[in-house]
């Protein structure tokens, strides 16, 4: 798989209106984590991380460079820390539910189920004011939620326990991790 901006269109198209296919298509798919990692998610951070910084720097009035910067820095270390914490997660609960642990697989699934919350990072990076519209990233969860059921196999009664389980818990590690960093970009800043 080859770097471009349009297989990465295709790709969050997909999985946005068809996530039941997008997951079936990616079960087949042998796609090794870095390449997940580099052109898949890298470019959308770095797409998200320019949003919030052109969304500061023009929401200011003194036009210094200084806070902007920051601000992107604070959206790249709270995603990508994100991503690391969700795969253990994600990764150690299959086995206490009973499912084998497959860390591929957890890696598709934080990855994929990231994706509304980096597109809602970048409107509301680049608008401020539509922050109200963050509440669209809880389409996240039935992402993984679908995900879960396409590519995992669990015991009987163990799966949605698991999913539950998973989403609470990497949503209380995001929640976490956002407020950790909102305060000291406010303590430094």
């Amino acid at each position: 798989m080859e770097f471009s901006f349009s297989n990465i269109i295709t790709q969050v198209k997909e999985l946005i209106f068809t996530p039941t296919d997008f997951w079936k298509a990616i079960k087949e798919n042998s796609e090794n984590s870095k390449t997940l990692w580099l052109l898949y998610m890298l470019p959308i951070l770095l797409v998200v991380a320019v949003a919030v910084f052109v969304g500061e720097f023009f929401k200011r009035t003194d036009f210094f460079i200084e806070y902007p910067l920051l601000k992107a820095l604070r959206e790249i270390l709270l995603f990508i820390s994100q991503y690391f914490i969700s795969v253990f997660l994600t990764t150690e609960l299959m086995k206490s539910f009973g499912a084998e642990k497959q860390i591929d697989i957890a890696r598709k699934l934080v990855v994929y189920s990231m994706t509304p919350l980096l597109l809602v990072s970048v409107v509301t990076g680049l608008f401020p004011f539509l922050y109200v519209l963050d509440i669209l990233g809880v389409y996240s969860f039935y992402i993984f939620w679908i995900g879960v059921k396409e590519l995992l196999t669990f015991p009987e009664n163990k799966e949605n326990s698991y999913i539950l389980i998973t989403i609470v818990a990497n949503f209380f590690v995001f929640s976490f991790l956002s407020v950790l960093l909102s305060k000291l970009l406010n303590a430094y800043y």
